[in-house]
């Protein structure tokens, strides 16, 4: 098994250990052929792993991290802040259609962080657009694994 596989498997099973313990039964875990996958009950966050990358996501957005890429320790981060924070997501509607998701994390110090715009290029444009607005609860306080996701 190459290095970068094993760094990368060790920490989505750090992460997914931390979680579990802390969790417990909201942790669901799958498998794919290459792939491993975990996810939230009553939650839009997701995290995967393959031989070259973690990938963690809220909702539609996403962003990849490895070694290769030289962020694999943002990629933690990026698990951490998404768990810790609350988490805006606008959602564009033209019709029925969602066109755009944009997902930003909030901060206890009010600062904001877009972390990625989901867009589609056919939709309804000629229909009434609406935005919605919505905010996700922390899913867990910092105080509760911050010191865990540090040793991660």
């Amino acid at each position: 098994m190459p290095k970068k596989w094993k760094l990368t498997k060790k920490k989505f099973e750090e992460i997914y250990n931390l979680l579990k313990e802390k969790l417990g039964e909201r942790v669901i875990f799958s498998q794919g052929d290459e792939t491993k996958f975990l996810e939230l009950k009553d939650s839009n966050f997701w995290l995967s792993m393959n031989k070259d990358e973690l990938t963690v996501g809220f909702g539609l957005n996403h962003s990849h991290f490895s070694e290769d890429y030289n962020n694999l320790e943002n990629g933690i981060i990026r698990v951490f802040d998404l768990l810790t924070n609350q988490i805006k997501t606008t959602l564009h509607i033209k019709g029925d259609y969602i066109y755009k998701e944009i997902t930003e994390i909030i901060y206890s110090n009010g600062e904001t962080v877009n972390i990625g715009k989901s867009s589609i290029l056919f939709y309804p444009f000629w229909k009434k657009k609406k935005i919605i607005t919505k905010y996700s609860d922390v899913i867990i306080e910092k105080n509760k694994i911050e010191l865990e996701f540090n040793k991660i």
